[in-house]
């Protein structure tokens, strides 16, 4: 038997059946699993945060919504990576109470901080859903430069955007470091599981655009996955997200994902006790 995960995330969908890790592993299978190197691991822990951002934007943007790029002019550079974060929120909040008098949609954004390649300047991609005027309202509410980009999400498309935008943790080796920051009212991916024959095959249905496809299999594993595109009439989008865990196995290109437990919720039995007289 094997697993299989898909991840939904609007119109993007990520398939994968794989061999599941076995607790009574033999001596030779442990030892494989100690021959992971570090460059694989942190490969594959680059790999997982672009395909975790490719998701999120897939769940919550459509191809004409906006990549913003804000950069500092020379007089106003920051003192710290903090400093764009608490401008770009105060910004952010005006924009919500802009959209909320006009009986606008909500605002919902992405937004990466960079700086360590090229020119070294400080900058910030936002991305944000587009309601009209966009451009004009943010470079109104950026007072610390003149140079503020507009680019659309069809012009590199999820993939592209996410690849581009977790390039410094690549080049700077930011692994374990946060890289992308979400506004917390944004739809998160579905993941279901489910156990199948070893012969099972993924394949993208009929209408689907296909991405990407391959997998891997060594002595102790295998993997196979596709990602697609449904069609506009065929994406959904679910608030739900299931926790993965991924593991790595040396010669195995394709990560070995498996589901945790629910988080317990902590017991407020104490609270209530003593809220009582």
């Amino acid at each position: 038997m094997k697993r299989r995960k898909t991840v939904r995330a609007g119109r993007l969908v990520w398939d994968a059946v794989y061999t599941v890790p076995r607790p009574n592993a033999s001596k030779q299978e442990r030892k494989r699993i100690r021959e992971v190197t570090e460059e694989q691991v942190q490969r594959t822990n680059a790999n997982t945060a672009q395909r975790k951002l490719e998701q999120l934007i897939a769940c919550n943007f459509a191809d004409d919504d906006l990549v913003l790029t804000a950069t500092y002019r020379d007089e106003d550079l920051p003192e710290s990576a903090d400093v764009t974060r608490k401008r770009l929120n105060k910004i952010f909040t005006q924009m919500r109470k802009y959209r909320k008098a006009r009986g606008l949609p909500d605002l919902k954004y992405i937004y990466v901080l960079e700086g360590r390649h090229g020119d070294h300047r400080p900058h910030a991609h936002i991305i944000i859903n587009a309601i009209g005027g966009d451009l004009e309202l943010f470079k109104s509410l950026w007072l610390w430069g003149d140079d503020v980009q507009l680019n659309y999400i069809r012009e590199r498309g999820y993939d592209g955007w996410a690849g581009y935008l977790t390039k410094e943790r690549r080049e700077a080796s930011l692994n374990g470091k946060k890289q992308f920051v979400p506004s917390r009212n944004l739809d998160r991916p579905v993941t279901t599981y489910e156990w199948v024959d070893d012969g099972t095959s993924v394949d993208a249905p009929p209408g689907a655009q296909v991405l990407d496809e391959g997998g891997g299999r060594n002595e102790i594993a295998s993997c196979k996955f596709v990602k697609y595109l449904l069609p506009w009439s065929a994406a959904v989008h679910n608030n739900n997200a299931t926790r993965t865990h991924t593991r790595v196995v040396s010669g195995l290109e394709c990560s070995i994902t498996y589901q945790q437990g629910l988080e317990k919720k902590p017991s407020r039995g104490r609270q209530r006790s003593k809220s009582r007289v």
